[in-house]
């Protein structure tokens, strides 16, 4: 199983996120992904604590991805990552560097055909190059 982990400022987009991966890849039960967006009030803004929880949920998982969007949120999910104690934990967990909504879209339709690190980031880098050209 693959957990896909989406951290924006914005729960609402993160939702969104989810739900349209989830419509598009089935809801396929290899396939958990998480909704990791807005601060723990409610409001905008991330929370390095509830990413690190649900990495931890995760734990079952053979590889876990995370897609930020902003600034912050990338420094919470390094945040996240340095808080976990568990090293076969934290190597599961992949940070991918890539738009928000394209890469975590085809990082999880990519998980459906090959679900490996190097697989995710090829499909991921072969789009992003493709827009460059």
């Amino acid at each position: 199983m693959v957990s896909v982990l989406l951290v924006s400022h914005s729960r609402l987009i993160t939702d969104g996120l989810k739900q349209m991966i989830e419509e598009m890849t089935g809801r396929n039960d290899s396939i958990q992904i998480h909704s990791c967006g807005g601060s723990d009030d409610g409001g905008i803004g991330t929370d390095p604590t509830f990413i690190l929880e649900t990495i931890e949920e995760s734990s079952n998982s053979d590889v876990i991805y995370l897609f930020g969007d902003l600034g912050s949120g990338l420094l919470s999910i390094e945040t996240a990552l340095d808080l976990i104690d568990d090293d076969p934990l934290r190597d599961k967990c992949h940070y991918i560097d890539a738009p928000l909504v394209e890469g975590s879209f085809i990082g999880s339709v990519q998980c459906l055909v090959d679900p490996s690190v190097e697989a995710v980031r090829r499909e991921i880098r072969h789009y992003i190059d493709t827009l460059k050209s």
